[in-house]
């Protein structure tokens, strides 16, 4: 059983790396890009005799093209504009809370403080000050609009990113692209913090909610997996409305949803992973001390973003076998 593992993962990886010539048949050109689609046969993603085999070559498939459309270049592109945006947005949203007439500044440092590492706290007690003292009228009005630009360009780069996929080489107009991007930018920012109440505030959600119903006590395990179910079909909706919108061009949203599970799955994975290695292991705060924070969410970031476009790679691969099959279908292709 242990031999036949590493020969998987062997397989696997020499389906990736191997071979140079097959990636030197993609054409790079997306007005040729239709060339390229015409040299990869449907039927090289269906050789194989078992279900693993055929999971590898279109793995494969994908990575190959993923690499050819440079795709990480794209990442981190979004990346950086989100990065940008990110630290305007949270000094909106604390100024917002500040001024909700229900919550007051000791329950968000009771909220806020058990979520964050120690070295950050009087940062955080500082920040919470400063906003008490400044103006939130005029606060939230510049950093709003600097949060949205800023969030907007990374949105643009997503959406640079899908066209390329897609082979899109006649863009929108620059304003229309630029509103639809803020519009999205504000969907991201909404998800954003309710998946952050989801997971960060949703145990002291679950306590107050067993606290005030005590009857629901025995459905605690319920709840917590229904926390996580919410979460992924938020991701999964929003990933389909993303892949659905932000192209120039049409697409269908059933289509889309593959893609969107896959992104989705791997945003709570790689969100997972990250959590368990910012606890358990330091070794990035040897290297870059007070900065660890920062440095792992910029990583997380670029690697959720990649992760965004694989989704869309797969979608890519699954509409062009379905027009293909269709073809052969209509015509009597070989």
């Amino acid at each position: 059983m242990l031999f036949f593992y590493h020969s998987c993962y062997f397989s696997l990886f020499m389906l990736i790396f191997y071979d140079v010539e097959v990636k030197k048949s993609f054409d790079l050109s997306d007005i040729e890009r239709k060339g390229m689609t015409d040299r990869i046969p449907p039927s090289r993603l269906w050789k194989g005799q078992d279900l693993m085999l055929r999971l590898l070559l279109f793995g494969r498939q994908v990575y190959l093209k993923y690499s050819m459309d440079e795709m990480s270049v794209y990442a981190a592109q979004a990346s950086f504009f989100i990065i940008m945006a990110a630290f305007p947005f949270f000094m909106v949203l604390l100024a917002l809370i500040q001024v909700a007439p229900m919550i007051h500044e000791a329950d968000l440092l009771r909220f806020l403080l058990p979520a964050i590492p120690g070295r950050f706290q009087g940062l955080l007690i500082y920040l919470l000050d400063s906003l008490h003292s400044d103006s939130p009228a005029a606060l939230i009005s510049v950093t709003a609009l600097a949060a949205v630009w800023s969030a907007a360009k990374g949105m643009l780069g997503i959406e640079k990113g899908l066209n390329r996929v897609f082979g899109v080489t006649s863009p929108r107009n620059y304003i229309l692209r630029r509103a639809l991007c803020s519009v999205y930018t504000l969907a991201f920012s909404l998800m954003c913090v309710t998946s952050l109440a989801l997971l960060v505030f949703g145990s002291f959600l679950q306590e107050m909610l067993l606290k005030w119903f005590p009857a629901l006590s025995y459905l605690s395990g319920m709840i917590s997996l229904g926390r996580g179910l919410v979460m992924f079909i938020m991701l999964m909706i929003f990933f389909t409305a993303i892949y659905t919108a932000l192209p120039h061009r049409r697409l269908s949203i059933c289509g889309q949803i593959p893609g969107a599970m896959f992104s989705a799955a791997g945003w709570a994975l790689t969100s997972l992973a990250f959590s368990v290695y910012f606890r358990y292991f330091g070794t990035y705060a040897v290297t870059y001390g007070s900065l660890t924070a920062v440095i792992l969410f910029m990583l997380w970031l670029y690697v959720s973003i990649c992760i965004l476009f694989v989704g869309a790679e797969i979608n890519w691969f699954l509409l062009f076998y379905k027009e293909k099959i269709m073809s052969i279908k209509e015509n009597g292709l070989p």
